[in-house]
């Protein structure tokens, strides 16, 4: 063979190689990416339960302590402060007797709901 048919020969094996090498880099990459999807997947799937499991938990304690500080003396004197003047507006309809029971009923429902 002459030198000529030793270099195309030389080309064209070190063409496959490194054709080779690659396809094999792309096809690993693509599968280390698709592994990587799957794992975030799963992850967003996990945290999905946990955030909805936390968010139950705090609705649960948020409902507890409003039935707590809705069974306290200062929640039921507020309330009985909220009936009279709603009570009162029934009676006698004034501008007065509205606001005011508006303002007492929503001091209610904000100690309830919040605390404060």
């Amino acid at each position: 063979m002459k030198t000529y048919h030793f270099l195309a020969l030389f080309f064209v094996i070190t063409l496959a190689v490194t054709s080779g090498n690659l396809l094999s880099n792309y096809i690993s990459v693509r599968l280390v990416a698709y592994g990587v999807q799957q794992a975030n997947a799963a992850m967003d799937v996990e945290r999905k339960r946990i955030v909805d499991k936390m968010k139950v938990d705090l609705d649960q304690k948020h409902e507890a302590a409003k039935k707590q500080r809705s069974r306290s003396k200062k929640a039921q004197a507020m309330w009985r402060s909220c009936l009279d003047w709603t009570a009162m507006h029934q009676q006698k309809p004034t501008y007065t007797t509205e606001k005011e029971s508006k303002k007492q009923c929503d001091i209610y429902h904000r100690y309830v709901d919040t605390g404060v």
